[in-house]
């Protein structure tokens, strides 16, 4: 059994999530859509479930209005 220091996982998981999002914010703007397109593949997010959020975002267009702007930025 080997002994692994606690945060060094993390540690390491945070390095390659930094190194993925620099490498994202180099790709142009037709490889983000791509790569958008193709993410929840790599994240093993089921179809169905990007199906719910895609179906329960028109719920929300209320908040999308001049005196709610000022939250948008948060």
């Amino acid at each position: 059994m080997t002994w692994n220091p606690p945060g060094i996982g993390y540690l390491f998981r945070m390095s390659s999530v930094a190194e993925i999002t620099e490498a994202i914010d180099h790709l142009d703007a037709r490889e983000q859509v791509r790569l958008l397109n193709e993410l929840p593949n790599h994240l093993k997010i089921k179809p169905e479930d990007i199906a719910w959020l895609r179906a329960s975002e028109p719920s929300f267009e209320f908040w999308d209005n001049p005196e709610d702007a000022i939250y948008d930025q948060l």
